[in-house]
């Protein structure tokens, strides 16, 4: 006799094709219809996920939130998930899902006194590796997902063993068919249950109720299954919920299957469509980051409420994270919404990490020479070069810097930001340990001193004691790299190109697992530029075009140092076309390990596309690796020797299979615009510095002139 535990639920999508606000009233309404349920049939058990839902309700409905937590202290409204929202579970930072169960564990605990462990994301589009190390960690031992579902990724089993690499655990269930359901007679929703039980254990989960846009079980459900609770030939229908059943497999733990990798692939598009927003959401992380370790570093300096300030900010990125938002597959009117709200909770941390510094730089003691002030607000160590606008009364920096010991630190003066300073900025090299701070005066109207510089340069290339860079000067094979240390060239003959590559797929990229369609175009190069010469950076542009979209792209390297930098800069005008950056490897890739949150995986050079966080490590057949820091992309794909990281897509928003796209009908096109993205190379890399690096590049030093006790 096999135990069916049906699971009544509602799957609450808060933003997908409506805004928050309708999802607020959707939540509300959904879960007072529950409260009825509940209400109405005596064991009828309902199962809920989302600090965000609860919130809401405590909020807007304090009579219904009241109800629910009666029904909690009864046992029949079960808490599931235990995070803020039900996040895309491939994007985020390490930070971020521990931040989803932090608050979430604290709030439920705090208001229902319940400690949830049973981890609930069924809508993410994949899961990676580290989850049962973020659930572990903060004491789940189970897990409900469904995606990737059968035909996209083969499992031993429905129920099994989830090991991260390093070696956390979970039990995981993932839900045949659908989690949820409008049709009253559930009997074939049943069987899918049915077909994957393992006779020895027992039990089986089956989630019904209508949802996506809220509804939950339906009386006509309920009554259905009070009806046929033994009608179904060695099967019995209970009202349950998944804490229940895990519970009852528990005994049966050290026997299931153990799957040890990351759980993938659900549609591919969603790892880097509506960039704008992906980027957006880093630089709110990271900023809330650097704000917590301003304020943890300086309490008597921080404002007063800095901790509740930053939770609440916290909140708003949390809430962006939500699968469909953070995917890129939502309304284009949803995403003004996450623009403001992401833009609210960065301002959020740079107001407080302002306020907080400037009390800390009031307590400095005067000095009769202008300073700059630089904090490092991570956790690692830097290692890198600083970049700073000095104000000099509208003068240039003629001069030099000079550290706490009194030591000069060479400089060099580069092109501002502004068009209307010139060169006003300048670069510096510096290491400044995690969490700490650095001063440096300036001394200006000084004689620069000599620098011994490695930097060359002529019409199309910049070199190093490392690299050789050859920008080409027509055609689309834009850069070429060659390693001074022996002479061998990094590229195949075509070098580096930026392709823009036909997709007709949906917005998700539903049922492909690569992008593989032809080559609409490429990026062709119409001038190159040298615009630094060193002593520390050597640049050169390359400005290029392909039918009504611009680029640029730098490399920059700098004196006596490894690294070699590449930004790009791109105005993006093509529909259903995806642009790939490609370096094409003279050496096969033997090995790859790709950046994942909170760790790294190897992947497979077989052409699929795979969510990446930060960096990747290439091990090459010439017995070379190189790593690639790659801040700013989110998705990417290798077959053989060549590389190829997905910069942007174009579909139309919110464009879901089978609907067709009509010659007469207006859409609104994703990643339209500008965007900027940047990549680090470093031969024979390990992953702990190509983390550290990235970092590097989302929390950078903070820096702040200082002229308090300057002789006028």
């Amino acid at each position: 006799m096999i135990t069916v535990h049906m699971i009544g639920n509602a799957h609450l999508d808060p933003v997908w094709l409506w805004r928050w606000q309708a999802g607020v009233g959707e939540a509300i309404a959904t879960c007072r219809s529950a409260a009825d349920r509940i209400d109405e049939y005596n064991d009828f058990i309902f199962t809920r996920s989302d600090m965000w839902v609860y919130e809401q309700i405590e909020k807007l409905d304090p009579s219904l939130f009241d109800r629910i937590r009666q029904h909690v202290r009864s046992g029949r409204w079960q808490i599931v998930g235990g995070w803020y929202i039900q996040p895309d579970c491939n994007l985020p930072t390490a930070e971020s899902f521990r931040k989803h169960i932090s608050l979430g564990k604290a709030y439920f605990k705090d208001k229902f006194g319940v400690d949830v462990t049973v981890g609930y994301n069924v809508d993410s589009f994949g899961h990676n590796a580290m989850i049962p190390s973020f659930l572990q960690n903060a004491g789940y031992d189970s897990y409900v997902m469904m995606r990737p579902m059968a035909h996209e990724k083969e499992l031993p089993s429905a129920l099994f063993r989830w090991r991260s690499p390093d070696n956390a655990e979970v039990l995981v269930w993932r839900i045949p068919r659908a989690y949820t359901t409008g049709q009253e007679d559930l009997t074939e929703h049943i069987k899918a249950s049915l077909d994957l039980a393992d006779p020895e254990i027992g039990h089986v989960m089956c989630f019904y109720g209508v949802g996506d846009h809220g509804g939950g079980p339906t009386k006509r459900q309920i009554e259905w299954i009070i009806k046929n609770q033994n009608s179904i030939p060695n099967a019995r229908l209970i009202f349950s919920h998944p804490r229940a059943f895990f519970d009852a497999i528990k005994p049966f733990a050290d026997k299931l299957p153990v799957v040890d990798e990351e759980l993938q692939y659900h549609s591919i598009g969603c790892y880097t469509v509506v960039h704008e927003v992906k980027k957006q959401m880093r630089r709110a992380e990271h900023g809330l980051i650097s704000a917590e370790t301003v304020v943890d570093k300086f309490p008597n300096d921080a404002p007063k409420n800095a901790g509740q300030q930053i939770d609440e900010a916290w909140k708003k990125t949390l809430f962006n994270q939500f699968h469909d938002i953070y995917a890129g597959t939502s309304l284009a009117s949803a995403y003004d919404d996450a623009r403001d709200q992401l833009g609210s909770a960065k301002d959020t941390a740079d107001v407080i990490i302002n306020d907080t510094m400037f009390r800390r730089l009031n307590r400095l003691p005067d000095d009769r020479f202008q300073r700059i002030y630089v904090f490092n607000p991570s956790d690692r160590d830097f290692n890198g070069y600083v970049q700073h606008d000095p104000w000099l009364n509208w003068g240039t920096f003629n001069g030099y810097l000079v550290d706490e010991k009194g030591d000069k630190v060479l400089c060099q003066r580069i092109q501002h930001e502004s068009v209307t300073r010139d060169k006003q900025r300048i670069i510096w090299k510096a290491e400044i340990p995690a969490k700490c701070e650095k001063i440096y005066r300036l001394y200006t109207d000084k004689e620069t001193p000599n620098i011994e510089s490695d930097l060359k340069y002529d019409e199309n290339s910049i070199s190093n004691s490392f690299w050789q860079v050859v920008c080409a000067d027509n055609g689309s094979h834009l850069i070429q790299i060659q390693r001074i240390a022996d002479s061998s060239l990094l590229f195949k003959p075509e070098r580096i190109e930026i392709i823009s590559q036909n997709d007709h797929s949906d917005t998700w990229s539903h049922s492909i697992k690569s992008f593989n369609e032809s080559i609409a175009g490429k990026f062709c190069v119409k001038r190159v530029v040298i615009e630094e010469t060193g002593p520390i950076q050597a640049s050169i542009r390359i400005d290029a075009r392909y039918e009504e979209s611009q680029l640029s792209i730098w490399a920059k390297l700098y004196s006596n140092d490894p690294r070699l930098e590449l930004k790009i800069w791109v105005n993006w005008n093509q529909h259903l076309q995806i642009l790939k950056l490609n370096m094409p490897f003279l050496s096969k890739i033997i090995g790859r390990l790709d950046g994942i949150p909170g760790g790294f995986v190897p992947r497979p050079q077989n052409g699929q596309e795979f969510p990446i966080m930060d960096w990747t490590l290439l091990n090459l057949e010439d017995k070379k690796s190189i790593g690639i820091v790659c801040p700013d992309c989110f998705g990417l794909d290798g077959i053989d020797n060549t590389l190829r990281f997905t910069l942007l897509r174009s579909p139309a928003y919110a464009w879901h299979d089978p609907r067709k796209l009509e010659d007469r009908d207006f859409y609104r096109w994703t990643d339209q615009g500008e965007h900027e993205f940047r990549f680090i190379l470093i031969d024979n890399a390990m992953p702990e510095l190509l983390q550290s690096l990235a970092i590097s590049e989302h929390r950078p030093p903070i820096c702040y002139d200082w002229t308090k006790g300057m002789i006028s």
